[in-house]
């Protein structure tokens, strides 16, 4: 007998289930909440965890954001400003000294006010900034004033500043723990927000790409609002937004918090008005954390300027320090493709989830438009089979006219079984956009003057249904300092987005590992990551990295075989690239040490061939002056053009068959 049933030998009449829950109501105990409520409490989980990362994560989310915004502005203004090749520097140095005027060293002030508050002292705090909409609307005019520059030459520019700033009734300053509290603010000069988006804008999953998958740096649109709610959580101070888009005349301006209903509280506006700049966003809000540090956010702001050399950024850290990476190409990347769901990608689930959602009449139209590499021939082939097993089992057939919501559930099982046995054309690579290795070996020559560079820009494959691309790219010597660590060598990017945390548990990696470095005559750590003045950045891009993400912080990519395998190429093929550089330079270097033994003896050779050319001669013939100096004219590397064409054959020959040993030679030059 069920303990939910009420009976008794004396009462045969029908059983009465017992309510579950309220006895009264009869209420479930189960409650419905909110992704916004759940994120709240868990904001870690996309990187906001208390700690050194926590002030990157917030570089990470805004400028990721930004980049976001002036790409889109670029592919749909009508109206694109002529660039420059590149930013001018003086331009640079223009901007650069008018940010410095009036910058103070907050962290240097707030260490100062620590050790007074502990020697006993009388401290005079810095004045505190007033929180009304006029004033935070004066505070934005005064921000971009020393940008008005740019702001003329309508730059894609990105500019953020971190400031510590004290707030004794929020935290002490002398604090226990250690924690502090900083402004953050964010402007992109990007596409800007309609009120429309505004209204959305820093709430769960408010996000553009959130049904359909491309090449972009977000997913699902965790960021900004997991930032948002960790500020407020932290310090308990809304959010300040101007947004002015491309096609509008006024900017809106507003104050606001975030609630856990997936609602805005304003504080402050919206209101339109006439503000200083074109277009873009400017974003500023206070959050808590451990004292910054430098080699976080910057290193996150100088490795962005890299892989995204179309858009100038400026961060101004809490020292005061305003570091500034000007553009360094007036190109912008090609808008990428939405990547129609591929056959090879699509479970069961996803599978029965499109064919309820879809806007299609019949089979033919769900299985020929839901997905890419799907011809009608194909369809027809699909339903046929899942008609055959139908039959089998003594049930009505489908075909291709059978309407879409009309399946049983024993019908949609066999069409899915039919639709994932088919073989299929893999996905179309025109969802991928690389950087290419002639701007990816100009930006890093630029930012780091190597005396080698070399970039590997493999064709796009495809992996779980979707396309992708590796890039590589290795730069050795000149300004190039040797690491004292892996990560400072090996630098990942997913979708020109720096990947600094996570480095062990990332495919990248792990690929890179794989690869038998000692072949390019370069040394390795003990973990098999290349050692020495040497730096190797790795790009993967293509929408099916956010299918390739191990956690909602998008710091690892997962390990797969065909995408292990493409990096691997991409390296070993750089590889070569370098060892060829190495050979030739040690070719050169042994040429020149031959020179300088013939140089040095040519002298007593003269003498030597004078002496016997002038013997047993009445008059001499010869000068041994004459003679040294003609063979120090003639000394080269090589006795013969033949022997020189000889040795660089030899060498070439060796890259393409295969690497040789190199047990026994001397990697001094490279390792470190």
């Amino acid at each position: 007998m069920s303990p939910d049933e009420n009976t008794s030998p004396n009462n045969e009449s029908k059983p009465k289930a017992t309510p579950i829950g309220n006895p009264v109501t009869g209420a479930g105990d189960i409650k419905q909440g909110t992704i916004a409520k759940f994120m709240r409490k868990r904001t870690q989980l996309v990187g906001f965890e208390t700690g050194l990362n926590k002030h990157t994560q917030y570089a990470i989310e805004f400028l990721d954001n930004a980049i976001d915004a002036l790409e889109s502005w670029w592919w749909k203004t009508k109206r694109r400003p002529r660039l420059s090749d590149q930013l001018e520097p003086e331009v640079v140095e223009e901007v650069r000294k008018k940010l410095s005027e009036g910058q103070v060293d907050t962290i240097a002030i707030s260490k100062q006010l620590e050790r007074d508050i502990r020697a006993g002292k009388e401290v005079e705090l810095p004045p505190r900034k007033k929180e009304t909409l006029e004033e935070r609307i004066t505070e934005f005019r005064k921000f971009v004033t020393p940008l008005r520059t740019l702001l003329n030459k309508r730059e894609p520019l990105v500019v953020m500043q971190l400031t510590e700033v004290q707030m004794p009734d929020l935290v002490p300053i002398d604090d226990e723990e250690g924690f502090k509290v900083y402004e953050f603010t964010c402007f992109d000069t990007g596409v800007g927000m309609v009120p429309a988006d505004l209204a959305k804008f820093g709430m769960y999953l408010a996000s553009s790409k959130s049904e359909k998958l491309r090449q972009t740096r977000g997913s699902q649109g965790f960021g900004a609002p997991s930032a948002f709610s960790d500020a407020q959580n932290t310090t308990g101070k809304p959010i300040f937004t101007v947004t002015k888009r491309f096609t509008s005349d006024k900017a809106t301006v507003s104050s606001f918090y975030t609630t856990t209903a997936n609602t805005k509280d304003y504080v402050g506006g919206p209101i339109d008005m006439d503000l200083p700049f074109n277009h873009g966003t400017y974003i500023r809000l206070y959050y808590l954390n451990i004292q910054y540090r430098r080699g976080y956010s910057d290193i996150y702001a100088e490795m962005a300027s890299l892989l995204n050399s179309h858009v100038t950024i400026i961060f101004i850290d809490p020292y005061g320090e305003v570091r500034i990476f000007p553009r360094r190409v007036s190109i912008f990347p090609e808008e990428p493709k939405y990547a129609q769901p591929h056959p090879a990608s699509i479970r069961i689930g996803e599978f029965q989830d499109l064919l309820r959602e879809t806007p299609e009449s019949d089979l033919r139209g769900f299985l020929t438009k839901a997905f890419c590499r799907l011809s009608p021939n194909k369809a027809k082939t699909i339903v046929n089979e899942a008609s055959k097993e139908l039959r089998r089992r003594h049930l009505e057939p489908i075909t291709l006219q059978t309407p879409a919501d009309s399946l049983s559930k024993t019908e949609v099982e066999l069409l899915y079984r039919s639709f994932s046995n088919e073989d299929y054309i893999a996905p179309p690579t025109d969802t991928v956009v690389t950087v290419g290795e002639e701007i990816f070996e100009q930006t890093i020559q630029l930012a780091y003057k190597p005396d080698f560079t070399a970039a590997v820009t493999r064709k796009p494959t495809s992996g779980k249904g979707l396309s992708f691309a590796i890039e590589v790219c290795i730069a050795y010597g000149g300004e190039i300092k040797p690491a004292t660590s892996a990560p400072m060598v090996l630098w990942r990017f997913v979708n020109r987005v720096p990947k600094l945390r996570d480095n062990s548990d990332c495919a990248t990696w792990k690929a890179s590992t794989l690869v038998n470095w000692r072949n390019y005559k370069v040394q390795t750590f003990d973990n098999g990551i290349p050692r020495g003045p040497i730096m190797v950045f790795i790009h993967v891009c293509g929408a099916y990295v956010h299918v390739m993400f191990k956690g909602q912080s998008k710091q690892a990519l997962a390990e797969d075989e065909v995408l292990l395998r493409e990096i691997k190429l991409a390296l070993e093929d750089a590889g070569r690239k370098f060892r060829r550089f190495i050979t030739r330079r040690e070719t050169d270097r042994r040429k020149a040490k031959r020179a300088g033994i013939l140089a040095m003896y040519a002298d007593q050779f003269a003498e030597s061939l004078v002496y016997i050319a002038n013997d047993a001669k009445k008059k001499s013939l010869f000068d041994a002056e004459t003679i040294a100096s003609r063979i120090r004219d003639s000394i080269s590397g090589f006795e013969t053009s033949e022997e020189e064409e000889e040795s660089e054959a030899e060498t070439e020959e060796a890259e393409l068959i295969s690497d040789p040993a190199t047990d026994d030679m001397d990697f001094s030059d490279i390792g470190g």
